[in-house]
């Protein structure tokens, strides 16, 4: 019954167009032959198909209109609305009210499904952040006693159990961690506490914060990093530069290199890091940066999987971005972009 509204809607629209062709051509006559521009005895032949092209013109350009505004426009919406909701914003939503019943009936279907989508995620976000909430109290007692345990005299098998605990017991703690600010930075909407900072000093810092993890591997920096005083939260930015960084030497082997750049310019403010690692197929880059997929499936490198979505979230509150491009066996950028000094939110 829909489908034959539709059809019959469409019909309607294109019998009027015709209709109204033929009397603005009978019009366009009368005028003629009124003004003495045609000869009612002997009129010239090429005037009314000169009309009625030009009145079909007319009224195709409206009918295209018409179409446009009743159909491709509510569908083009649709298509916006699906890429956000894509993207992990399930706040969106498309109007109702509508003069085709079919339109409002497909919006308010969407609607409907976002809200759906939207309850889930909230009930999935708040599970997650009660548990991890109530693991932390037991996590630190267990990572106490077994920092006691692996500093006492004990046989060398049982000094390697309890320095397996205390590891794993790191571990979910760093998990619990960063479960706890990814979903306390999901329910922001802007970046507080803003402060003026030197950008490559903050770098700097992290860098060297992490000098065990790349000496241990013997990897090459190269750096470049060019005086920038920046305006934005200081301690989220850092944790942008050491997942990046903690990233980049987990998947670098041996005598690899990365090379660390910052640069601005009138656009943005720009930090990438480039290693020698292993790299990443298509498929792994689409999916690098959503909660808990890591691309090492054999998880023989240590991570959570939460790292790269906080990068991404943080960046996002700071109207900054981040591309990631790599191939396998040649490396991965990851490459970050900040509004300019002068204007970030």
């Amino acid at each position: 019954m829909r489908k034959f509204r539709l059809w019959l809607t469409f019909c309607f629209m294109i019998a009027v167009t015709f209709v109204l062709g033929f009397l603005l051509t009978g019009l366009f006559i009368f005028l003629g032959i009124r003004f003495h521009l045609l000869s009612s005895v002997a009129p010239i032949p090429w005037i009314p198909l000169l009309g009625l092209m030009g009145s079909a013109a007319i009224f195709s350009f409206f009918l295209a209109l018409l179409v446009s505004h009743c159909f491709f426009a509510p569908v083009h919406q649709l298509i916006l609305a699906l890429k956000e909701v894509a993207e992990g914003n399930f706040h969106v939503s498309l109007p109702e009210k509508n003069q085709l019943e079919d339109i409002g009936k497909m919006n308010q279907n969407f609607n409907r499904m976002v809200q759906e989508l939207n309850s889930t995620e909230l009930l999935q976000s708040d599970f997650i952040q009660n548990v991890s909430h109530e693991f932390k109290t037991p996590l630190a007692a267990i990572e106490g006693y077994a920092s006691l345990l692996s500093s006492s005299p004990l046989a060398d098998d049982q000094q390697e159990y309890a320095c397996r605990i205390l590891d794993s017991c790191r571990q979910l703690t760093s998990l619990t961690g960063n479960i706890l600010l990814l979903s306390k930075l999901d329910n922001q909407k802007i970046v507080p506490e803003k402060q003026r900072f030197s950008l490559d000093e903050q770098l700097r810092q992290c860098i060297l914060s992490m000098e065990p993890l790349w000496t241990r591997k013997n990897l090459l920096l190269d750096i470049e990093l060019q005086e920038i005083q920046y305006e934005g939260n200081e301690s989220l930015l850092a944790q942008v530069w050491t997942n990046l960084l903690s990233n980049a030497v987990k998947f670098t082997p041996d005598s690899g290199s990365i090379h660390i750049r910052l640069c601005a310019s009138m656009d943005n403010v720009l930090v990438s890091f480039a290693d020698s690692g292993i790299g990443m197929t298509q498929d792994e880059q689409r999916r690098i940066f959503d909660k808990f997929y890591q691309a090492d499936h054999s998880r023989s490198v240590q991570g959570n999987g939460l790292g790269l979505a906080l990068v991404r979230r943080i960046l996002c509150l700071c109207g900054g971005k981040i591309q990631v491009s790599s191939q396998p066996e040649k490396g991965t950028t990851f490459t970050v972009y900040l509004p300019p000094a002068s204007s970030n939110p």
